[in-house]
């Protein structure tokens, strides 16, 4: 209701144009900043109907009560000024917030480094923890892979020895007879190189 009452006193005060601000209240309605308005003016409403309806009981009280009363109202109208200020007090803002640390919060700010120094330390340490292990997989991996590169190359020697021994057994052992003049040549030659490299110096 309010609402809608403020809305039509604007569109009369600024000659028919409309509030073009709605979404921007709808939003910030919820702040602290603007409830803490919201209750500052609650209360000098409360103040200000309070002050009315003793003014109206000093009109119907005689004189004497009158002199009486005052001094009691003065103090409890001091009480309720200062508890009415203590409760409209604003939530302090960015800014505010920012100077109190830099001044005044020193030790939280040290606990709070300390807690994120902890933190980070041992953030540090699993992630050390982790790149060694990490690395101590690979080089497992790394010397299984070599053994079994070293048992390939020996099985392929020894392959290649096996057929080099076949080779020069069948050089060794040719018949002669079916053989010309040249192939004849060739494994005479043949025989001395295999009877030369397996002969001892």
């Amino acid at each position: 209701m309010q609402v809608s009452d403020a809305l039509k006193m604007y569109t009369e005060i600024e000659d028919k144009k409309g509030f073009t601000l709605m979404p921007c209240w709808k939003i910030l309605k919820g702040e602290d900043k603007w409830a803490a308005k919201r209750i500052e003016l609650a209360e000098l409403e409360k103040l200000a109907k309070q002050k009315i309806n003793k003014n109206t009981k000093k009109a119907s009280r005689p004189r004497e009560e009158e002199e009486a009363t005052n001094n009691d109202e003065a103090m409890v109208g001091a009480d309720q000024e200062t508890q009415a200020k203590e409760a409209r007090k604003r939530p302090d803002g960015v800014k505010k917030a920012k100077e109190a640390l830099r001044r005044g919060g020193g030790e939280a700010c040290m606990e709070a480094l300390d807690k994120m120094w902890a933190k980070k330390e041992a953030f540090d340490m699993e992630k050390e923890k982790a790149k060694e292990e990490r690395f101590l997989a690979s080089l497992e991996l790394d010397k299984a892979t070599l053994e079994l590169e070293k048992k390939r190359v020996a099985n392929d020697e020894k392959r290649a020895e096996a057929e080099l021994m076949k080779e020069e057994k069948e050089i060794m052992l040719v018949d002669k007879r079916s053989l010309d003049p040249l192939q004849l040549q060739w494994c005479e030659m043949m025989q001395k190189k295999i009877m030369s490299r397996l002969s001892p110096n």
